[in-house]
């Protein structure tokens, strides 16, 4: 019995360690305030949005009665009912600069416009071609939460034709009861994209035609800084417990070039690893598509393809991450006794790669408060998770940024892995070392 207590007093003490609690605790505290974000994601999300109307049939009866329909969606519609005007009607270039103008001023998401001859249209009661009713919303990211706009304006415009159809049978209409129910012709969707008015092309489309890249990419660079950090810690602790690491350090080679080494060649395997997941994320995402019959708008449709200077700023992007990786990795694999404890120093970098993952899949970096966009952006694997959206959204400042800043992160953990690789700590570790200053005082 005293054996199995030794030995279990033994486990817990090699395998609970000071580093590993206070990795656990941090990823506790990260992970809370990613649920907290989240949670205030989800109360923003149910709260009402703001929504622009444009009356161009001013003055009719069923104009008025569809105005009072978007009203009446509303608790408080003088908060949430922006009517707009000045749209001008002479050519539609003029009315969608007016609109996309009228939209940004307002900062509105969506627009309704009640086209001219509304009450024309009803009055008429031809099924299928009501009072024509047109919808503008204006896309500034492919998020899951962005999408939601598109149910907002669909359930308003049910509102619209559930009154205006109170009111055809209040009022003793012999319309044709089919026309009854269903006043509205509401066929005319658009969304606007980097200033561009996309018809017939509804939030709901842009998400589903970028949920590829937005929902695996993430995954893809996660399962990247994972392998190659658990790949490189790995190697770190296997050479100190076989003793390697002393061999290598006396070699007649300068520092710098054994970290230079060690970081190029894991950063080259990084971006082979990278091709892999992208080479069978392209698969199965073509397969996913081919389920859906061919029906979904395609990215060059919307104009959401990447130019060549942007698919290297892509890669820029990946492969400076991947470096910040590797020094992350180089400097936890410093304090690494053997391979076993080394395996535990992955856990930090799990959790750095985890939570952009989280975020970027559910929201875009611009929805995100204040606080978390500082968060995120100080993660270095948050940015090649961001790229491609960024660029395709004309965000290209904000990929700028980050290059710059994963290039001065990774430049600082070189310096920081060099002067590791100078000291004595690779050999001796950290407690040793300190103990050794002891027995010297």
């Amino acid at each position: 019995m005293n054996h199995l207590l030794n030995l279990i007093r033994k486990e817990l003490k090699e395998q609970l360690t000071v580093g590993s609690l206070v990795t656990m605790l941090v990823m506790i505290v990260v992970l809370s305030a990613v649920g907290t974000m989240v949670g205030e994601q989800t109360a923003d999300i149910s709260e009402p949005s703001e929504i622009g109307v444009v009356n161009l049939d001013d003055g009719t009866v069923y104009s008025d009665v569809a105005i009072d329909g978007i009203r009446s969606f509303y608790e408080d519609p003088d908060k949430y009912v922006i009517m707009v005007t000045g749209i001008s009607e002479t050519s539609i270039e003029e009315r969608n600069r007016d609109i996309l103008r009228a939209m940004e001023d307002n900062d509105l998401d969506t627009l309704l416009v009640i086209e001219k001859g509304f009450h024309d249209k009803i009055t008429a009661g031809v099924v299928g071609d009501g009072g024509k009713v047109s919808t503008y919303w204006h896309q500034t990211d492919a998020s899951m939460t962005g999408s939601l706009s598109t149910a907002t304006a669909y359930s308003v415009i049910s509102s619209m034709s559930n009154e205006i159809s109170k009111y055809l049978i209040g009022d003793g209409s012999s319309l044709d009861p089919v026309f009854t129910m269903d006043p509205l012709n509401t066929g005319n969707r658009n969304t606007i994209l980097n200033g561009t008015v996309k018809e017939g092309v509804t939030p709901a489309d842009v998400y589903n035609a970028v949920y590829a890249q937005s929902m695996f990419l993430p995954i893809m660079v996660m399962m990247i800084i994972i392998t190659i950090g658990s790949t490189i810690i790995g190697s770190i602790g296997n050479e100190k417990e076989n003793k390697t690491m002393e061999t290598l350090l006396t070699l007649p080679v300068g520092r710098t070039t054994i970290v230079g080494g060690k970081l190029v060649g894991s950063a080259i395997v990084g971006l082979i690893y990278g091709g892999m997941y992208m080479i069978g994320i392209y698969f199965m995402t073509s397969g996913m598509s081919s389920m859906n019959g061919g029906n979904s708008v395609s990215l060059a449709e919307l104009g959401l393809v990447l130019s060549l200077v942007d698919w290297v700023a892509v890669i820029a992007v990946l492969f400076l991450s991947i470096m910040c990786a590797l020094g992350i990795c180089m400097i936890l694999g410093a304090f690494a006794k053997n391979y076993k404890s080394a395996q535990t120093m992955t856990l930090p970098l799990s959790i750095l790669a985890m939570v952009p993952m989280f975020i970027t899949m559910f929201s875009s970096f611009q929805a995100l408060p204040a606080a978390i966009q500082a968060v995120t952006f100080a993660i270095p694997f948050s940015h090649p998770m961001m790229a491609m959206q960024n660029l395709m959204f004309g965000e290209t400042a904000l990929v700028l940024y980050g290059l710059i800043y994963l290039l001065l992160f990774s430049l600082a953990a070189l310096y920081i892995t060099v002067r590791l690789y100078r000291s004595d700590i690779l050999v001796t570790g950290l407690i040793r070392k300190k103990k050794v200053k002891k027995i010297k005082e």
